[in-house]
C-alpha cells in the first residue's frame, strides 16, 4: 500500500491541537485503498460524480445524461438507457422510491418524454390523463419526487391542470388540485405540507394525507419547525413576516420585513431591517420576545446547543445558548494563510431543499470552507473540526458533507497505486470515516453501459362481467 504506517501516524499526531484553550481531537484522513475498494468505470470525457447518495444509488452526470450506480458498483441506469433531468441546473435524486426523469423520444414523438424511474432499474410511462373535454392531456411540467409524491401539470400553458401523484403515477390528494403549481413540492414537516393554490395565489398547509388543515391565505410560507412556521403577508408590495402555530393561528405578529429563520432549540434568528443588504439580527423565543439585543452580525440557528456567528471579514465564532463565545473558528478558514478567510463565508444558503436560511448539521456534521456550505473540512456544531484530509504527500484534500452510510466524496491525487491504469492521477472517490476508499471512479471507454431497461406496463382495467340471469323455473 502507498500509505505507510509512519505517514498515517504522523498525520494523526499532527492533528491534535488547541483552539480557544480547548483541546480538540481532530482526525486527519489519508484516503487509501483496501481489498474491498470498489472500482466504478465512468465515461472518459466529462463524468461528474455527485456527492449525495440517495436510496443506495450514486449519481453520475455525463454528456447531459444521468447515470446511476448501486452499492455493488453496478450500473442500474447506464449509457444504454440514458435519462435526463428535467432541469440540468438542479440535480434530481430518488426520494420515496421514485424519480421523475426524461427519456429520448421514440419514433413519432417530438421531444423528450417524462417517465417515472425506480431504484431497481425499472421505469414506467405516465398513465394517460384526460383534459376537461375528455381528450388526452400531455404532461408538460413536473416537480421532483419528495418522499414518494410529485406534482405534475398536464394540458397546455393556456389551460393547465396541476395535481399530486404517487410513485405509480396515480393521482392523489384531490383536495389540493389546482390550475398550476409554484414550481416545487414541499416535504411534510410535523404533519404539515405547504401547498400552493393558484386560483387564490396563496399558500396553505395540508396534512400527510392531503387534507387541508390550514386554508390558503399566505403570500409566502415556510416549513414547520418546533410547532411554528414563518409566513408572509404582503401589503402594498411590502412583505411582513410572522409565525403561525399548527392550527394556523398567528402567534407572533407579522412585523418583520425580512424572512426570519426557523425555530431551533426554542429560538429563531430574525433580521431587523429594511433590505437584504441592510439589517441587524437577534434571537426571539416562541412568544416573539427578543432574548438578546440587536447585533450587526449574521446569526445561525442552534444545533446541539451551539450557533455560528459571523461578523463580516473580522471574525467567525461559535457561541452557546447563553450567548457566550466558546470557539473562534476564524483561523480555520485561512488554510495556511491562503485565500480570503471568512470574508466570503455565507451564513445562509438556498442549497438545502426544505429551507433556504441558515446552516444545517444534518448528521451532527457539516462540510464547510471559506464560502460556507461547500467542500472543505468536516465541522461539528460547536466549531470543532472532526475530519480533515490529506493525500499521501500531505497536500490538502477537500471533503464533501457526509452522505448515506457516513461516506464522504473527495477528489484525491494518487501517486503510485498498483491497481490504477495511470500513475499520478486525480480520482473522485467516496471514503469512510477511516479514510478507506469505498468507491473510486476511474475513466474508461466501456463498462458504464448498464442493463437494458425494464418497462412496467400499465395494468389493464378488467371489465366487470354482467351476471347471467338464471331462467325462471317453468311452472
Amino acid at each position: 500500500m502507498w500509505v505507510n504506517n509512519f505517514l498515517t501516524s504522523a498525520l494523526i499526531a499532527a492533528a491534535m491541537f488547541a483552539v480557544c484553550g480547548n483541546a480538540v481531537a481532530q482526525t486527519v484522513l489519508v484516503p487509501h485503498f483496501t481489498e474491498q475498494s470498489i472500482k466504478i468505470p465512468v465515461p472518459k470525457d466529462d463524468a461528474q460524480v455527485y456527492s449525495e447518495i440517495h436510496e443506495g444509488l450514486i449519481k453520475i452526470y455525463s454528456n447531459g445524461r444521468s447515470l446511476f450506480v448501486d452499492k455493488a458498483g453496478k450500473y442500474v441506469y447506464g449509457t444504454d438507457f440514458p435519462i435526463f433531468d428535467r432541469n440540468s441546473y438542479v440535480p434530481n435524486f430518488f426520494s420515496g422510491g421514485a424519480l421523475i426523469a426524461y427519456r429520448k423520444p421514440k419514433t413519432g414523438e417530438w421531444s423528450n418524454v417524462p417517465i417515472i424511474v425506480y431504484p431497481d432499474g425499472k421505469y414506467r410511462e405516465f398513465p394517460e390523463y384526460k383534459n376537461s373535454y375528455g381528450g388526452k392531456a400531455e404532461v408538460f411540467y413536473t416537480t421532483s419526487f419528495c418522499d414518494g409524491y410529485a406534482i405534475i401539470t398536464v394540458g397546455n400553458m393556456m389551460s393547465p391542470s396541476q395535481f399530486y401523484i404517487d410513485k405509480n403515477g396515480k393521482e392523489v390528494f384531490p383536495q389540493l388540485k389546482s390550475k398550476k403549481t409554484d414550481g416545487d413540492i414541499y416535504p411534510v414537516c410535523e404533519n404539515r405540507r405547504i401547498f400552493f393554490n393558484s386560483e387564490l395565489a396563496k399558500y396553505g398547509y395540508a396534512d400527510e394525507k392531503g387534507n387541508i388543515v390550514i386554508k390558503p391565505q399566505f403570500d409566502k410560507a415556510q416549513n414547520f419547525s418546533e410547532g411554528l412556521a414563518a409566513v408572509c403577508f404582503k401589503e402594498n408590495y411590502i412583505e411582513k413576516w410572522g409565525f403561525i402555530d399548527l392550527t394556523g393561528k398567528l402567534v407572533i405578529p407579522a412585523t418583520y420585513k425580512l424572512k426570519p429563520g426557523r425555530f431551533s432549540e426554542g429560538l429563531a434568528a430574525v433580521r431587523i431591517g429594511e433590505s437584504e443588504s441592510d439589517y441587524e439580527m437577534a434571537y426571539i423565543d416562541k412568544t416573539g420576545k427578543r432574548v438578546i439585543e440587536n447585533k450587526p452580525w449574521n446569526l445561525n440557528e442552534f444545533h446541539n446547543g451551539y450557533a455560528w456567528v459571523g461578523t463580516g471579514c473580522e471574525k467567525l465564532f461559535v457561541w452557546n445558548t447563553k450567548f457566550e463565545e466558546v470557539r473562534d473558528v476564524t483561523k480555520d478558514f485561512y488554510h495556511d494563510g491562503n485565500g480570503f478567510g471568512v470574508c466570503n463565508f455565507e451564513m445562509y444558503s438556498g442549497k438545502v431543499t426544505d429551507k433556504d436560511w441558515g446552516i444545517d448539521f444534518p448528521n451532527g456534521t457539516q462540510a464547510l470552507n471559506q464560502g460556507g456550505l461547500q467542500e472543505g473540512d468536516i465541522f461539528a456544531p460547536d466549531g470543532a473540526i472532526i475530519y480533515t484530509a490529506r493525500d499521501a504527500k500531505g497536500s490538502e484534500v477537500l471533503l464533501n458533507a457526509m452522505t448515506e452510510e457516513g461516506l464522504m466524496l473527495c477528489r484525491v491525487r494518487f501517486y503510485d497505486e498498483a491497481r490504477l491504469k495511470e500513475k499520478d492521477v486525480y480520482l473522485s472517490c467516496f471514503i469512510n470515516q477511516k479514510g478507506e476508499v469505498v468507491y473510486y471512479f476511474e475513466p474508461a471507454v466501456e463498462g458504464f453501459e448498464g442493463p437494458a431497461p425494464v418497462e412496467i406496463k400499465a395494468t389493464p382495467v378488467a371489465k366487470t362481467a354482467t351476471p347471467t340471469k338464471k331462467p325462471a323455473p317453468k311452472k
